[in-house]
């Protein structure tokens, strides 16, 4: 029996450690300097794996498997690779192996085994956090754009890894104006819906993605969460996370309502809760050291290349990111701290930034409208961030994309911003353009309407508009869906009650 339980378990161990990991396609090396007595200048290998190999004394080392062009067996340390440059990388097969051979992954693989326990432990995890997004309604849903990035994804990486890790790439879109994107231990890619609205092109997206990618495929989030001890039970920790995000359930409400009004749902401002907390990084293993970020950006640049895409890609949406965070006010993330690497750093490390707009694409900027749309009204109602809103409504409409609530943005930034007779005016035309797509029409038109027409002394126009609002606030009130959204009534009472007040006013002001 005890034979028996013996080899089980040197079976067990063997299907859970690489002895050896083949490439698909060989990798051309070859030596930019002397390294020793077996390398030389010049010198150029056929890598064809990596694996523990034997050696006279019994024991084993970690050797890259290798041929001279002689056809000789040259098996280097990994070490050595440091001396070598790879050629001819042409295709997406040849750019993973690379990566996953110079940044150590398959090496790590050998030497710590697959820990399907750990991957297990993770997969739980990001499942638990995904499900939390879910029910807080913080993932944004367009099957549109989710096709297309899925279109993207699969460019990039295969949906399934082949060196029997487990996880499967997939993405989704959470509500988030702050431009970020994080992949899970399990392979899902979170993408916000500010990231998307920060980047203008497909090149800076798949930039983004191959990045993120990288992460995932280079086993950074496990390397990351073997190191982390503390790890609170998992069903407290989701559950005080669900509360902490539930405050601000209400501003990212619905991205398609067509019933959005400001008051009604906007009442937690104040306690706005973000997706992506110290916290959560930390649990999920995706505090990303300076080495891990700059392995996944070189790796990212690679993927750009091979694909056929701008190689400045990535540094191009960076610097777009930089110039949000400048406009918001976010220095923290300009810096960077004492684990993560300033922007500025990142940039410069991909070779800079020549000229943003030409990579701006007209096909990338609609395919993202309805996003662009969204963004802009958080940015108005939620934060007043009039300059954003503004950017994004006027997006959709020097493209051809608008729908209603681009021109209602615009036109209330620009009411906001100035208040002439001529702008008064412009402010107007835009509503009744808005008013004549009859597209998507939000109750917020009609009050919009009102507003503009009292700047412009037309008060019977006003007092009509008020009225068409009224009538669809009542009607709303009688909507059962809209009792199910937190405080909604008594913002809806109140906005009643407002809307009952101006028509009596409308004379008098």
């Amino acid at each position: 029996m005890r034979i028996l339980l013996a080899l089980l378990f040197q079976l067990s161990f063997l299907f859970s450690v690489a002895q050896e990991i083949l490439f698909k396609e060989p990798l051309i090396i070859e030596a930019w300097s002397d390294a020793g007595f077996s390398i030389k200048l010049r010198d150029e290998l056929t890598a064809r794996g990596i694996a523990n190999v034997q050696n006279r004394n019994g024991g084993y080392q970690m050797k890259i498997l290798a041929k001279n062009k002689a056809g000789e067996e040259v098996n280097i340390d990994p070490k050595q690779l440091y001396y070598f440059e790879f050629k001819n990388i042409d295709n997406l097969t040849k750019a993973w192996d690379k990566q996953l051979l110079s940044n150590g992954t398959y090496a790590n693989l050998i030497t710590k085994g697959y820990q399907y326990d750990l991957r297990s432990e993770l997969n739980d995890e990001a499942v638990n956090y995904i499900n939390t997004l879910s029910s807080s309604n913080r993932l944004y849903d367009d099957a549109y754009l989710e096709d297309y990035l899925y279109t993207l994804l699969n460019k990039i990486h295969p949906n399934l890894l082949s060196d029997k890790r487990p996880g499967n790439i997939s993405i989704k879109i959470i509500k988030d104006i702050e431009p970020n994107a994080y992949a899970l231990p399990n392979g899902c890619i979170l993408i916000s819906t500010g990231l998307l609205s920060t980047i203008q092109s497909e090149d800076e997206l798949v930039g983004v993605l191959a990045h993120e990618v990288a992460h995932f495929v280079l086993d950074h989030q496990v390397l990351n969460y073997n190191q982390q001890l503390d790890r609170e039970k998992r069903a407290a920790f989701w559950s005080g996370f669900a509360v902490a995000l539930a405050a601000g359930i209400d501003i990212y409400f619905a991205s398609k309502d067509i019933n959005y009004i400001p008051g009604v749902l906007t009442t937690s401002t104040a306690i706005l809760t973000t997706a992506f907390t110290y916290e959560v990084l930390n649990r999920l293993g995706l505090k990303y050291s300076q080495e891990q970020e700059s392995a996944s950006d070189k790796a990212a640049k690679d993927i750009l290349t091979v694909l056929g895409y701008n190689p400045s890609a990535l540094a191009v949406a960076l610097e777009r990111i930089k110039d949000y965070c400048l406009i918001s006010g976010n220095y923290s993330a300009l810096a960077g701290n004492g684990t993560h690497p300033a922007l500025d750093v990142r940039i410069n490390s991909l070779g800079g930034v020549v000229n943003k707009s030409d990579f701006t694409q007209t096909r990338f900027i609609k395919r993202v409208s309805f996003v662009n749309s969204y963004n802009a009204r958080i940015q108005l109602w939620s934060f007043a961030n009039h300059p954003a809103a503004y950017d994004l409504s006027n997006r959709n409409i020097t493209y051809g994309i608008a729908t209603e609530i681009d021109y209602i943005i615009k036109a209330i930034v620009q009411r906001r911003m100035y208040d002439t007779k001529e702008s008064n005016e412009q402010v107007l035309a835009l509503l009744l353009k808005a008013k004549a797509l009859s597209v998507n029409p939000p109750l917020a038109m009609h009050k919009e309407e009102g507003i503009a027409c009292l700047r412009l002394e037309k008060k019977t126009e006003a007092k009509g508009a008020f009225q068409s609002y009224l009538t669809a606030l009542n009607k709303l009130k009688s909507n059962n869906d809209i009792h199910e959204i937190t405080n909604a009534n008594k913002a809806l009472e109140e906005e009643i009650s407002w809307t009952t007040e101006m028509i009596f006013k409308v004379d008098r002001l």
